[in-house]
């Protein structure tokens, strides 16, 4: 079976998981750089390539490429509940949380390693980044689909913009 069959397949019932069951799902994928090859792009309007590889009214999934010294913006995923699974690289996940006056203030780090998982429950506002020496590739659902987003910024950007 072909990977977005078996994708399909694997996504077509799920109605509101939570991060463990996504687990579960993407580990049974046998997923690796080779069969997400096609999916993976380099970076365009964003710092960093994102291709949507299949999407449902209750799923979203997604191929993340970071190139070497590339993050997102921080963000939160709206209303979803996210799992990714890194393949390649090795993804910095800071977490943040908002000051009274709306700015974001991180709160902590992590690295997750190949072959490893990051959870992203619900509300939760953080930024990915690469500081290793070749690219990452991760490999991302989301639950609902992506929709109302937000971007964060830090003290230190807004000032850097404004000055």
């Amino acid at each position: 079976m072909k990977l977005l069959e078996s994708i399909e397949q694997a996504f077509r019932n799920v109605k509101q998981p939570n991060p463990h069951e996504l687990r579960g799902i993407i580990g049974g994928l046998g997923l690796t750089s080779d069969l997400l090859a096609p999916w993976i792009e380099e970076p365009g309007l964003l710092p960093y390539g994102r291709k949507v590889m299949y999407q449902s009214a209750n799923v979203e999934v997604i191929v993340v490429h970071l190139p070497q010294g590339t993050e997102t913006f921080i963000h939160d995923h709206g209303a979803s509940v996210g799992c990714a699974f890194v393949l390649e690289g090795a993804l910095t996940n800071r977490i943040y949380r908002l000051g009274r006056e709306g700015y974001a203030y991180e709160e902590a780090a992590h690295v997750i390693e190949p072959g490893k998982f990051l959870y992203a429950p619900r509300g939760q506002i953080h930024q990915m980044s690469n500081a290793g020496p070749g690219r990452l590739v991760s490999f991302h659902v989301y639950a609902p689909k992506l929709s109302e987003t937000k971007m964060f910024y830090t003290y230190e950007q807004v000032l850097d913009y404004v000055i």
